[in-house]
């Protein structure tokens, strides 16, 4: 998940007439600058104050905000660790102390320094988000729930803050409050695709598939992914739609070919509609996948003698033969197979052997496939 940045850099214009001329003479040049936009000569013209005051925490404050507009994240660390140790009651300065720290990763400081910022001052906003983020990012979901949701008092319109308490949410298995964060979200940025993939996934934890296609339609129109292909599928199937799960699974493969969860998907909904050849299909890419799974085998013989294509199971019950030489059940198949092609010898060696085995079903035709 992207850390999306949105922040607002604060600069102090005002001046304490305790400093001496040519201080307050380089901040109001500082000042000017900021307004220009060149953060490089603001950070001349606030040194120069400082060196003429250097407790001069506005100057220090204002002069780590360019810093940060520059990204000289050490710099502006270095002056707003000063500004605190001047005024430690400064909330603005905790938080872009705790910003920084969240862009340098050392996320435990960003935390104190965040929870320091909330303290002494609880209207910023970010500070709640940010610390939340850290905290969803570290799986402490309700700890980050709980900063969300007093964000979302004081932005209500900032799409992030109902999103990411919507994910978190769907952390915690709370499918209701997950779609009704991210229905908010959507109210805010109705085409953000993330949204509509995470409300889906809620949907289908609700059993709400009807609206989780919906949502995954939605998703589809702006990111075409394997993902939301998979989990429409999903959704459909449980509606009971068959040839659209089936053609979404399909499309899964196409995009991921070796995505063995949609094979198996597709070739049992194949299965169920007596789509034997496609099935079968199926089972002989799961096997060339996962060759050591006996019952991709079974599955793809199964397919086949349902398809009337009795040499082919024989083939691939041999394969699984030579894996598992005492494989009962792969005999009984093999027994079948040959039955049908009218190889009765072999019918009844494979017959005998799957019984003697223990393979119950086997002992009814041991006396059928084994006349004399």
């Amino acid at each position: 998940m992207k850390l999306v940045l949105a922040i607002t850099f604060l600069f102090v214009s005002s001046f304490s007439f305790s400093q001496n001329a040519d201080c307050i003479k380089a901040y109001n040049q500082a000042v000017e600058a900021v307004k220009s936009k060149d953060h490089e000569s603001a950070i001349k013209h606030y040194t120069a104050a400082i060196a003429h005051d250097p407790t001069y925490s506005k100057a220090l404050y204002n002069r780590a905000t360019s810093h940060l507009k520059l990204k000289n994240y050490d710099e502006a660390k270095s002056d707003l660790k000063a500004v605190t140790k001047i005024d430690n009651t400064n909330g603005k300065a905790y938080y872009y102390l705790g910003y920084i720290q969240m862009k340098q990763k050392d996320y435990p400081a960003a935390l104190v320094d965040f929870t320091r910022a909330i303290k002494h001052d609880p209207s910023l906003t970010d500070a709640y988000y940010y610390r939340g983020y850290i905290q969803m990012m570290d799986k402490n979901y309700e700890k980050a729930t709980t900063d969300f949701q007093e964000a979302a008092i004081k932005d209500p319109d900032n799409y992030k803050v109902h999103y990411n308490a919507g994910v978190c949410y769907y952390k915690l298995e709370n499918y209701l409050d997950a779609v009704n964060s991210f229905t908010m979200a959507l109210d805010i940025e109705p085409e953000n695709e993330k949204s509509y993939y995470y409300r889906g996934m809620a949907f289908n934890k609700l059993e709400k598939y009807t609206m989780a296609v919906a949502d995954f339609d939605q998703y589809i129109a702006i990111d075409p992914s394997k993902d939301a292909y998979y989990y429409r599928a999903f959704s459909n199937s449980k509606l009971d739609k068959i040839d659209e799960a089936i053609a979404d699974y399909s499309k899964v493969i196409k995009l991921d070919p070796e995505n063995s969860s949609s094979l198996k998907n597709r070739a049992n909904l194949n299965l169920g509609k007596e789509n034997y050849g496609a099935a079968a299909e199926d089972f002989r890419l799961l096997i060339a996948l996962e060759p050591d799974n006996t019952k991709y085998y079974l599955n793809n013989a199964i397919c086949n003698f349902n398809d009337s294509k009795y040499q082919a199971a024989v083939d691939v019950l041999d394969d699984l033969l030579l894996k598992d030489p005492k494989n009962a059940e792969a005999l009984y198949n093999r027994a079948n197979a040959y039955a049908k092609l009218g190889n009765n010898e072999s019918a009844c060696k494979d017959i005998r052997k799957s019984a003697e085995l223990g393979f119950d079903e086997a002992f009814q035709y041991v006396s059928s496939y084994c006349e004399q």
